[in-house]
């Protein structure tokens, strides 16, 4: 009786055994996936953005021509043509306004319109014409034209620019353009002296001729940087070198006009504009401007979290 029941006593530890350690075997640990956060939400943005701009003009050169007038002479009155030795373009300020558009982080456009006013003076010698008519000798004598006006410029330009690269918050650009300028002239005062005074005993001259306007091509070239404000307004400061075409200063005045003559009488070569330049650009839509939408994070395998395993029974 007693063998038995020790037998019995070890067959049910013995089975206890086996079920414990099939229970402890059915442990599994499966990880559990906890998906990422969600990407936040795409940012609309625009490229559109507006400038305006303050700049100083450089004095500057340019020459010219203009037709001499003689009633029965030459080609119906056109009895020579003169060129000017030199006709200057005053320092002036300069404003501008546009709209434009970024394509991407390193390119963009806009259309500009400027305007300057500024003063112009020409000067040459006078004609052999002029000198026989003032009895002076044709080789040693000191007589000049003297010719100022007004010119009021509008530049029309469409522009491209070149972003090279943000360097903090500064970004430095390269740009060109190409448009059109229309160049009036005011009343053009001329005065025929010998060394501002009277040539020969002969009366100081003094005329008005009409100013003329025109249409031209004009061309520009830019460089500069503009600073971060914040994510919209930026400051800009550059330079910018603008070649306006030649084209119509002044007509004839009263006295050749009675006497038959008729249209333009005289021509500028054209201008080269020389420009430092300041402003402000305000781009629509905040950081990422003219970007598009922001794109959704892409998430790889090796993104997937999961969370601390925990034990799970069966």
């Amino acid at each position: 009786m007693k063998t038995l029941l020790l037998t019995t006593v070890a067959a049910i530890g013995a089975w206890s055994s086996l079920v414990t350690g099939a229970n402890a075997a059915d442990i599994i640990e499966e990880p559990i996936y906890v998906a990422p956060p969600p990407p936040p939400p795409p940012v609309q943005t625009s490229g559109w953005y507006l400038r305006g701009d303050v700049g100083y003009n450089f004095k500057s050169k340019s020459d010219g021509h203009y037709d001499f007038y003689n009633v029965g002479f030459g080609n119906n009155g056109i009895d020579n043509t003169e060129h000017y030795d030199s006709i200057t373009l005053k320092n002036s300020a300069n404003f501008g306004v546009g709209v434009g558009y970024r394509v991407n982080g390193y390119f963009r456009t806009d259309l500009t319109v400027d305007y300057f006013r500024t003063g112009v003076e020409g000067s040459s010698k006078c004609g052999y014409l002029v000198e026989i008519g003032y009895l002076l000798d044709p080789v040693n004598n000191n007589c000049r034209y003297n010719d100022s006006s007004h010119a009021s410029v509008w530049t029309t330009m469409a522009n491209a620019y070149v972003d090279i690269g943000t360097y903090g918050r500064i970004t430095p650009y390269i740009g060109a353009g190409l448009g059109f300028a229309h160049v009036k002239y005011d009343d053009m005062d001329n005065e025929i002296s010998c060394g501002g005074g009277s040539c020969n005993g002969f009366p100081v001259y003094k005329g008005s001729h009409p100013g003329e306007s025109s249409w031209r091509f004009a061309s520009s070239l830019m460089a500069g940087a503009s600073i971060d404000i914040t994510h919209q307004l930026k400051f800009d400061a550059g330079y910018k070198y603008t070649r306006i075409a030649e084209g119509d200063a002044y007509g004839y005045d009263k006295a050749d006009s009675a006497a038959g003559a008729s249209g333009v009488q005289g021509k500028d070569h054209g201008f080269d504009i020389h420009t430092v330049r300041a402003g402000l650009r305000y781009e629509f839509g905040g950081s990422g401007i003219g970007k598009g939408k922001e794109p959704a994070p892409l998430y790889t395998a090796q993104d997937t979290v999961y969370a601390e395993p925990a034990p799970v029974y069966k």
